[in-house]
This record gives structure tokens, C-alpha cells and sequence, in this order.
């Protein structure tokens, strides 16, 4: 049996990795999982009630990040570790290098995002992630666009390159045993009120400053008719709520933080809004679709490979709030056509999203680069790669 350790950062909200630990092949691999930061409470307590050892490098900050590392590398040592499997940026390049240092069998990281450090212009973040790849036996990219932009502008090796899209654990995103539809919609709007619901992460990479400008075009269309739910928590709560106030639309829009009953809150809205700047991915769309909500959402990044545009959804350019604040009253305006795309989604989401099967992807790549042989990577080969 090999021994596999996920590396992330510290917490996770997505359920992610207690969904790893769920469905990984106990019968092939003994999974560990660790974090950069101080593991979450929480996190620990699944984590050990499904037997997976934990291990936490605890740094409190990134100055710590350096002793971080030969604490990984030591424990990578001790516990003669098989597979490191990285995630996120700051893990993937303290773990990879921790990796090589301990001489692990075989390195793999998950980008989790996309061109983000391209399309912001951070050069040597870039260089980074360039890193990474090059101590890596094989990259997973959550989506085409993701693997495609690795080629083109870091000129990640392609047969390094593996695109396994990000899957859905459907026992997650169910309904609650009394929900009700119209109670759900009773807690915040009427039952003429159009309900909008964005589900993210407060950040500006998912494009919120454009929603809030939708809103001010859409609470005059709607004669302040309309109301949109922000579930979601970050660090720009506060800029967020100071602009929907300068906008005069703080009536419509309501900060709901973290919801545990999302799915619910999905299930009940009218329609389902992300309108990011970027976005590898974008699985909560797949949710609102298998919930049978139809969504309007932006063309950038991975989310044209969820949305079939027209068919389940409508995609709009990003940064565009005209372009978003029409198609959202389109679809408002049109109960026959939403009532068409509600539920079209849901088998499509069924077949290509499913957690399980994105696992025994991963496990097939593992197998894959074990009986290929691995290139050895190593810390002693940094420095003839340190630009591309």
C-alpha cells in the first residue's frame, strides 16, 4: 500500500479534501493529509475520524515558511511518503520543494487556478509557478482553459500536463429533509420579487464590483422589484458593503456570509449569478445546474466547459455590468425560457462532475507515472531553469 499526502494550505470550506479522504481507494493508498498554516479544528477532527494521519507544519506567517519546509521534508523523510500531492500556490511551491529536498518518489500538483498571476502581472509569481511545474512529475489542471493557458504562456511541458475537471460530491449538494421552496424565498423577498443569488468567495477576481453595478440597472428595470443574496465571506465584506451603499442599492442586496444551506438557497433563487474576471473552474455553477437553477455567468476561464450557453445558462463578457444586468432581465423577463433551462443541466452534471470519478483520475495518473518510470526532479536542477 502506498502512502499519499495531500498538502494544502489550512482550512477548507469547499469540503474538498474531507471529500478526498472519503473517497480515496483505501485498498491502494493510506492517505495523510497536512497543511502549511495551522490546521483548522475542525478540518483535524474529520480528517482523523475517516483514519487519516494529519500533520501541520502550523506557520503563522510566511517568515515561518523556510522552517515550514524542513519540517515537511523531515516528515516526508520519516514517513518514507510514496505521493505528495500539492495544492494551492504557496503549499505547491513549499511542499514541492520540501518534496525534492526529502528525495519523494513522486511529486504532483493540482492548479487549482488558472492565469491569475498572468492576467494581474505578478512576474515572479509567475516564475513560481513555472517552479513548481519543474519539481513536479505531472500537473493536474482542473480545466482545459487552465492547461491550455499553462502551455501557451509558462510553457509547462505537455506531457507533464493531465486535465481531470473538478467533481461534485452530490451527497453535499442536496436539499434539506423540510425544505420549502417558498418559505426559503419568504425569509428575504416576496412572492413577486425576482431572488438572484451569487455564491463566492468576497474577492475581486470574482468580478462583485460589476453585480453591484448590474443592480443599480436592474433595481430601476425592476421598479425596485429585485433582490440579490451574497453568500460568501472574505476579506473585502466591508468594501463591498460601502459600494452597494455609494450604488443607493443596499435595499436589493443582502450579505448573507457563509450559509450552511446553500443548496437550499440555490434551489429557491430565480437565477444563479457568477460574474468572475477569472475563474478556473467555477463549480458552484455545476451545483446550480444539478439544483436545477439556470445561471448567468461570465466567458472567462473554465466556466464555458459547465455552462452550455443558451441551453442551461447565459454567458456574457466579464467586467461588463451592462452586458450582465441585460441578460439577467432577459431571463427574468422570460419565465417560459427559464422554466426550459431549469433542470436541462442536471444530467450533464450528473455524468461529467462526480467526485468519484474525478479521484480515480487522479489514481490512474499515479499509476500512469509509476509505470512510466519517473524523471528524477530535483532542488540540484533549479538553477539552469530559473527563467523559461
Amino acid at each position: 500500500m502506498q502512502q499519499i499526502l495531500h498538502f494544502a494550505q489550512d482550512s477548507d470550506t469547499s469540503g474538498y479534501f474531507p471529500q478526498l479522504a472519503k473517497w480515496h481507494d483505501r485498498q491502494r493508498y493510506r492517505m495523510i493529509f497536512a497543511t502549511l498554516n495551522p490546521m483548522a479544528d475542525w478540518l483535524r477532527e474529520y480528517m482523523l475520524s475517516q483514519g487519516v494521519e494529519c500533520f501541520s507544519c502550523d506557520c503563522q506567517q510566511r517568515s515561518a515558511y523556510p522552517l515550514g519546509l524542513l519540517k515537511l521534508a523531515h516528515y516526508l523523510r520519516r514517513k518514507n511518503v510514496d505521493i505528495l500531492h500539492t495544492h494551492l500556490f504557496e503549499p505547491s511551491v513549499i511542499g514541492l520543494l520540501a518534496g525534492a529536498l526529502a528525495g519523494t518518489k513522486m511529486r504532483i500538483v493540482t492548479r487549482h487556478y488558472s492565469d491569475y498571476h498572468t492576467r494581474i502581472n505578478r512576474r515572479w509569481h509567475v516564475q513560481l509557478d513555472q517552479l513548481c511545474t519543474r519539481l513536479s512529475h505531472g500537473v493536474i489542471a482542473v480545466s482545459q482553459h487552465t492547461a491550455d493557458h499553462m502551455l501557451a504562456e509558462e510553457q509547462a511541458p505537455p506531457e507533464k500536463l493531465h486535465v481531470v475537471l473538478n467533481g461534485i460530491d452530490f451527497a453535499r449538494v442536496r436539499l434539506s429533509s423540510d425544505y420549502d421552496r417558498s418559505k426559503v424565498r419568504q425569509e428575504f423577498v416576496d412572492d413577486e420579487t425576482p431572488l438572484l443569488l451569487i455564491a463566492a468567495r468576497l474577492h475581486p477576481e470574482k468580478g462583485y464590483e460589476y453585480l453591484f453595478q448590474a443592480m443599480t440597472q436592474l433595481k430601476q428595470r425592476c421598479n425596485g422589484k429585485i433582490k440579490l443574496l451574497v453568500a460568501g465571506a472574505g476579506p473585502f465584506l466591508h468594501n463591498y458593503q460601502e459600494i452597494v451603499r455609494s450604488l443607493g442599492c443596499d435595499d436589493v442586496v443582502t450579505f448573507l456570509g457563509f450559509r450552511k444551506d446553500l443548496p437550499d438557497l440555490m434551489a429557491a433563487a430565480d437565477l444563479f449569478v457568477l460574474p468572475s474576471v477569472a475563474e478556473a473552474f467555477g463549480l458552484v455553477l455545476a451545483e446550480a445546474l444539478y439544483l436545477g437553477t439556470p445561471v448567468v455567468a461570465t466567458q472567462v476561464g473554465g466556466i464555458p466547459e459547465i455552462v452550455d450557453a443558451g441551453l442551461d445558462g447565459m454567458l456574457v463578457p466579464p467586467a461588463n455590468a451592462p452586458a450582465l444586468a441585460d441578460a439577467i432581465a432577459a431571463l427574468l423577463n422570460d419565465f417560459t425560457r427559464r422554466k426550459q433551462m431549469s433542470g436541462v443541466g442536471r444530467d450533464k452534471v450528473l455524468s461529467k462532475f462526480r467526485f468519484e470519478d474525478m479521484v480515480r483520475s487522479y489514481e490512474a495518473i499515479y499509476r500512469q507515472l509509476n509505470g512510466n518510470g519517473l524523471e528524477e526532479v530535483n532542488a540540484g536542477s533549479l538553477g539552469r531553469h530559473s527563467h523559461v
